[in-house]
């Protein structure tokens, strides 16, 4: 059974007409969970108008050349940052991260793709997004200015080695990053959710970090895709409500701190040709609004999410770099 796109903006149910899975997935731009949804399948590749606009947007956004910042072990090796946004990338080993970062960025050698779970040892800085408009006198004295818009960091993968290890240097990054805006963990569909990303879940609805899931590796299930990534992501929907319970509702709100999961299939096509294909556009649009960023027809920069005060800056008007 597979999902049955439409240009019209309402809810893409199952369809007896069955499409090669490969298609569905390589033409969704949005694969999101939707528990409210009637039908037994709670996905959904909704793309009405605004939203299509949305997704233009975030694309254009992430189609600025990526570029490696910086490597840092422990929290005192990160760069200094009091002014560009950032979105730390989490996940198990070999769920996939690398593979997903590339397809994010649109670039096949943003990050190294490896076999071996516990290749990256190291949290791995990357500038995303155009050159920013921001005033000399805001960026504080003796720092260069911000050469990209936000600032995406990749993590070691958790499970590989035990908590203590892995957790340290990233538990102090999320309680001290002065601009982390958000965490996207990475969820694998081949595999149940295992007690590690309940671990992870907890620590970041502890945090009160905003969230957003991705479950990754859906083509991996061929035409039962949407069946298995529903039944799992129906699983994390639960573990994201009861946390949010446990936490007195102060984890998930309304706009999305853990409220929606995605579904992706980034390892289908190269970055350059997937575009915002394999349910990438959904999750782009997702860390641009978690970021502090408003999407319309352009990509703006909300006012109350900035640590300096400034004149609100529109996408169009970003100087691109040549």
């Amino acid at each position: 059974m597979t999902l049955f796109p439409s240009h019209h903006n309402h809810e893409h149910r199952s369809a007896h007409v069955n499409r090669p899975y490969k298609q569905v997935l390589l033409t969704s731009k949005s694969i999101r969970h939707n528990p409210a949804a009637t039908s037994p399948n709670h996905i959904t590749t909704r793309t009405g108008k605004s939203y299509t606009q949305q997704l233009s947007a975030a694309e254009k956004f992430f189609s600025s050349p990526c570029k490696f910042l910086y490597s840092a072990e422990a929290l005192r090796h990160h760069s200094a940052n009091n002014v560009t946004p950032e979105i730390v990338v989490l996940g198990s080993s070999n769920v996939g991260k690398s593979t997903f970062l590339n397809a994010l960025v649109g670039q096949s050698k943003a990050a190294r793709v490896s076999q071996k779970p516990g290749r990256t040892t190291l949290m791995n800085a990357y500038g995303v997004g155009p050159l920013p408009k921001i005033p000399r006198d805001l960026v504080p004295k003796g720092m260069p200015p911000p050469r990209h818009s936000l600032v995406v960091v990749d993590t070691p993968g958790y499970g590989f080695k035990s908590q203590a290890s892995w957790g340290d240097a990233i538990m102090k990054y999320l309680q001290a990053r002065r601009m982390l805006r958000g965490a996207v963990v990475l969820l694998s569909s081949e595999k149940r959710l295992l007690p590690e990303d309940r671990w992870m879940l907890r620590t970041l609805a502890e945090a009160n970090t905003r969230t957003v899931v991705v479950l990754t590796k859906a083509d991996k299930a061929r035409n039962a895709w949407v069946e298995t990534c529903s039944l799992l992501a129906d699983v994390v929907q639960q573990e994201v409500d009861r946390l949010h319970k446990e936490f007195g509702g102060k984890w998930k709100d309304e706009e999305g701190a853990a409220s929606r999961i995605y579904i992706t299939a980034a390892g289908m096509e190269s970055p350059g040709r997937l575009k915002n294909g394999g349910g990438l556009g959904g999750v782009r649009t997702a860390i641009l609004e978690m970021a502090g960023f408003t999407l319309q027809e352009t990509v703006t920069k909300k006012a109350d999410t900035v640590a300096y005060t400034g004149p609100v800056v529109s996408f169009d008007d970003i100087e691109w770099r040549t």
